[in-house]
């Protein structure tokens, strides 16, 4: 929706005939927006091909003018040569411009120096899905469909931004209480983050990383009652809403890089395979999750902390697994359930 917002916000009053219409800039915009998302075709070359490469060259300020301009040729002939390249391409540049934008405020991180870096920034502020954000684009298009079409789509772009500011000074907030926590332990040497979580933007995930240790902790920034516990049978949703405290109620929890001293020789072991180079470039916060028996062989998995859901199983779960000690280690991504998944 953004894509085309932005698409109806900058279109001329009366466009030349050399320019499109105000119907053409939204599905133009609206197409442009979606297109870096075509980076769905790396999973035709496996998993981990495609989280290397996910975000990555089709999300890159630097590439940018160059898909712009590569769509904007493609429509013209495909479309009838009606207008030439020049026509789509502000529009286009504008979609794809967004689209980065509204990646780069969430924690998953986005490439945009690729292919020269792969360094992938995350801004922090806003859930990767939010349903006030869709709700503010929403609003805005339905007041450019059936208001005024510039002025309802610049306004539901000036308050969707506004809405990305609000949930800026939050994340400010929620990272002093994370510092203001460690202060409190005595630490020194930490860095402290935090990461947004569903349903409120006063919902926060509190990190406080030492290293190969990290103290994490739910909270919720405006709560001044712990909420009911929802019960064993509640669903995904009310688990969710219940699981973040008031800030002077958090339930800090602490993780290791490698586990205790009974795993940490093999977790480091599995950690140094060349195999798991791609994890520690994709992870923020890896952890030992777990060493257990899968089909017999002994397994070693890492998650990353970042993607710790309550209720919900982490998407981005990896480890090694072997026979015996005398076998070598092969890459899986691991479930759950005990469930693997072999990679490449």
């Amino acid at each position: 929706m953004s894509g085309a917002l932005a698409g109806r916000a900058t279109a001329p009053r009366q466009p030349r005939p050399d320019q499109l219409s105000l119907r053409e800039r939204t599905w133009i915009g609206f197409l442009a927006a979606a297109a870096p998302d075509i980076d769905i075709v790396f999973t035709l070359f496996g998993h981990v091909t495609y989280l290397e490469n996910h975000r990555g060259i089709t999300h890159s300020l630097l590439l940018m003018p160059l898909w712009a301009w590569l769509l904007a040729a493609l429509c013209a002939v495909a479309l009838g040569r009606r207008y030439t390249w020049r026509a789509y391409y502000g529009v286009i540049l504008l979609g794809i411009f967004i689209h980065i934008l509204g990646d780069l405020i969430t924690s998953y991180g986005t490439q945009i120096l690729a292919p020269f870096s792969n360094w992938a920034p995350g801004f922090n502020t806003t859930f990767i899905i939010d349903p006030w954000f869709s709700g503010v684009l929403l609003a805005g298009l339905v007041a450019s469909l059936y208001w005024r079409p510039r002025v309802g789509a610049a306004l539901g772009l000036a308050a969707v931004t506004a809405l990305v500011l609000f949930q800026y000074t939050q994340y400010r907030t929620a990272v002093g209480v994370a510092d203001g926590w460690a202060r409190a332990q005595g630490y020194s040497q930490y860095t402290a983050e935090a990461y947004p979580q569903p349903w409120s933007a006063f919902n926060w995930k509190l990190v406080v990383d030492h290293g190969d240790v990290y103290d994490m902790a739910r909270v919720n920034l405006r709560r001044d009652t712990v909420p009911a516990d929802p019960g064993d049978d509640a669903g995904l949703l009310r688990r969710l809403w219940a699981a973040y405290p008031p800030v002077e109620d958090a339930v800090w929890e602490r993780f290791a890089r490698f586990g205790d001293e009974t795993v940490e020789p093999l977790a480091r072991e599995v950690w140094a395979q060349d195999e798991m180079a791609f994890f520690h470039w994709f992870a923020s916060y890896p952890a030992l999750r777990q060493v257990d028996q899968r089909n017999g062989d002994q397994c070693v998995v890492f998650e990353d902390l970042r993607f710790r859901l309550e209720g919900m199983d982490s998407p981005f779960r990896y480890g090694m697994c072997r026979g015996s000690a005398d076998d070598g280690w092969a890459l899986y991504r691991m479930l759950d359930n005990g469930e693997r998944h072999p990679l490449d």
